[in-house]
């Protein structure tokens, strides 16, 4: 049940930045620049899973491959020419976009409380606790852009129900 409750605002976060009928025909949809891509340089927003550390716009292949996929999906993208492809893993979910001819990671989702990020943040972790141990995004309000990467962070009541690493909007 947790894990459809996380899957669920995941899927509601990506509908809420212009995933839609007709989004891709909306004036006013921002969509993302793959023109500004510069991979590795998420700054401290990076992921970190068995040792392989990785973050927004970093090339998949390797990343890929150095983990043990469960599944994946692929479907139409509201923010980019070709498809989202999206990779399952036991409590996370990477996807990617191919940019430029390049497979690259545009967005990491925490599923559950059975990984946590590398300042210490879990799905389940108490407001209180994940302030102490990440203090810089709770003076952001949750939502905190380092380099090319924004963490996005979901609380209510007093408890983290969401971890999204998606690309910044940057301003070049």
């Amino acid at each position: 049940m947790k894990r459809t409750a996380i899957l669920l605002l995941a899927a509601l976060l990506f509908c809420a930045i212009g995933c839609g009928t007709g989004a891709k025909d909306d004036p006013n949809a921002v969509f993302i620049d793959p023109n500004a891509v510069r991979g590795g340089e998420y700054g401290a927003l990076y992921f970190e899973v068995n040792g392989v550390r990785f973050g927004i716009y970093d090339e998949a292949e390797p990343v890929l491959s150095a983990l043990s996929e469960k599944s994946s999906f692929t479907r139409e993208s509201c923010a980019f020419d070709k498809p989202d492809v999206f990779h399952l893993f036991d409590s996370f979910e990477i996807m990617t976009n191919e940019i430029d001819g390049v497979d690259r990671i545009t967005a990491i989702t925490v599923k559950d409380d059975r990984v946590k990020t590398p300042q210490g943040l879990f799905i389940g972790m108490r407001e209180t606790d994940a302030a102490a141990a990440f203090p810089a995004l709770f003076e952001a309000e949750w939502n905190l852009v380092d380099g090319t990467a924004l963490l996005s962070v979901t609380v209510t009541d007093g408890v983290v129900r969401a971890i999204v690493y998606t690309p910044a909007v940057m301003d070049d």
